[in-house]
């Protein structure tokens, strides 16, 4: 008695949900035409996910500080600017308890504000990656690194001497 081979399931007609394509779906539950469809799919969810727009679709809240920073700047009509958007993704940043660096990016998110309100661009970073400047306007994180930096200093001065 003859063994039946392994049947092929038929194929069918299917779009991509990616690109549009139509092609032939080896399964039913295929839903992209190649790998490439597939990955840039999930790629374009992840984005999604962690988009601003996502998290208030999916009812989750906007931290205090991003809504302050995004109202702040609506009512000077700076939200969609390029300094506007910066101080936007800054406020993010200083937000996500996951990042680190907070001081820096709190002294560069003032600096980007208040650029973005007065409508003109923010200055380039200093060597030190901060914002720029002529260092007139020390504020507490400056003149703290500033006391650290020169105490370290005088510590390794002292421990060459020893």
């Amino acid at each position: 008695m003859p063994v039946a081979g392994p049947s092929r399931s038929a194929t069918s007609e299917a779009t991509c949900e990616d690109c549009g394509r139509a092609f032939e779906a080896k399964r039913s539950t295929a839903r992209f035409c190649s790998t490439t469809c597939r990955s840039r799919a999930a790629r374009a969810r992840k984005a999604a996910a962690e988009s601003t727009d996502a998290d208030q679709a999916a009812g989750k809240v906007e931290h205090e500080l991003v809504k302050a920073v995004r109202a702040e700047l609506v009512k000077a009509g700076a939200d969609q600017s390029f300094s506007g958007q910066l101080a936007l993704q800054l406020a993010r940043k200083i937000a996500n308890p996951d990042e680190t660096g907070v001081t820096a990016l709190s002294k560069e998110l003032r600096t980007v504000m208040a650029a973005a309100l007065a409508h003109v661009a923010p200055p380039a970073p200093g060597p030190d990656g901060g914002a720029g400047g002529d260092g007139a306007e020390d504020d507490e994180v400056t003149s703290a690194r500033r006391a650290r930096e020169a105490k370290l200093a005088a510590a390794g001065q002292a421990a060459d001497r020893a």
